[in-house]
């Protein structure tokens, strides 16, 4: 089962938004053979208020994309992921943050038992 998290925070009484932030999938699982992950997110929003509003993510200081005068937005974003990260969404100058998602890396060993054990037969007394 995968467990989207979504965090909304008021940023002050001004501007006490309910900010709904989707971003789709949430989970990259990777094994020895594969440490990461090629991706194309979707990442959805929508606010209660039009305002100006940027999506930023843990991978670099600026923002992914801006929407001006909006009230919602979409976007898709390829990236390669190989440890979790965030998306959020705040104002432009990357303040309060409105909305929160993280997105998961599930690291699983190659090396389960299951795949050594040695097939046994019924009949086999060893």
């Amino acid at each position: 089962m995968l467990v989207l998290t979504v965090v909304a925070l008021a940023v002050d009484d001004a501007r006490a938004d309910d900010f709904q932030l989707s971003v789709k999938p949430v989970l990259c699982v990777t094994d020895n053979r594969n440490p990461s992950c090629d991706m194309t997110f979707l990442v959805v929003w929508a606010s209660d208020s039009i305002g100006y509003y940027c999506l930023f993510s843990d991978h670099g200081d600026a923002p992914v994309r801006c929407w001006s005068e909006a009230r919602n937005g979409d976007m898709r974003d390829e990236r390669t992921v190989s440890e979790n990260f965030s998306y959020w969404m705040a104002g432009p100058d990357a303040g309060p943050r409105l909305a929160h998602v993280i997105i998961e890396v599930l690291h699983l060993d190659s090396d389960d038992r299951r795949r050594k054990r040695r097939t046994r037969h019924v009949w086999d007394i060893n």
